[in-house]
């Protein structure tokens, strides 16, 4: 992995606020993988007959950590990554739990990199949202 990982993680959960206000934090981050967490708290049901977290929330993280996976392959503070595209598949709802976000680099070319995700429960490891991102990188050109 390009970078120190204690930056990565300083960024992630202490600088953007996105991430601050919704309770995501970064865990683990290695060589084209990143995890998270975010706690259940109210302020992120979406349904409140079940006590579901809000799909926005999930989809939100997804490629939150989705982008930081990609993140581990920059190679300057100068290289940039942005969001293209994004899939999420919701298999069942995050009912009263905390989750667990999960994201793994399928492919990092030049422009474009590729990440898929996967949430799950933490109360049961039962998968609940998986999906695809798309993120293009613009890389600092070497002199």
């Amino acid at each position: 992995m390009k970078g120190n990982i204690d930056f990565y993680k300083k960024v992630f959960n202490e600088i953007i606020p996105f991430n601050k206000y919704i309770g995501l934090e970064l865990v683990h981050i290695e060589a084209g993988f990143a995890k998270a967490t975010i706690q259940f708290k109210q302020e992120l049901v979406g349904d409140i007959r079940i006590q579901a977290i809000h799909g926005g929330v999930i989809s939100a993280a997804m490629d939150a950590v989705g982008g930081v996976a990609g993140m581990t392959t920059l190679t300057s503070v100068e290289d940039k990554i942005v969001t293209v595209d994004m899939r999420v598949d919701y298999i069942r709802s995050a009912r009263n739990t905390d989750l667990r976000i999960e994201a793994n680099i399928v492919r990092s070319g030049n422009k474009i990199i590729t990440t898929n995700m996967q949430v799950f429960a933490v109360n049961d490891n039962i998968l609940v949202a998986e999906g695809r991102g798309v993120y293009h990188v613009s890389r600092k050109v070497k002199e």
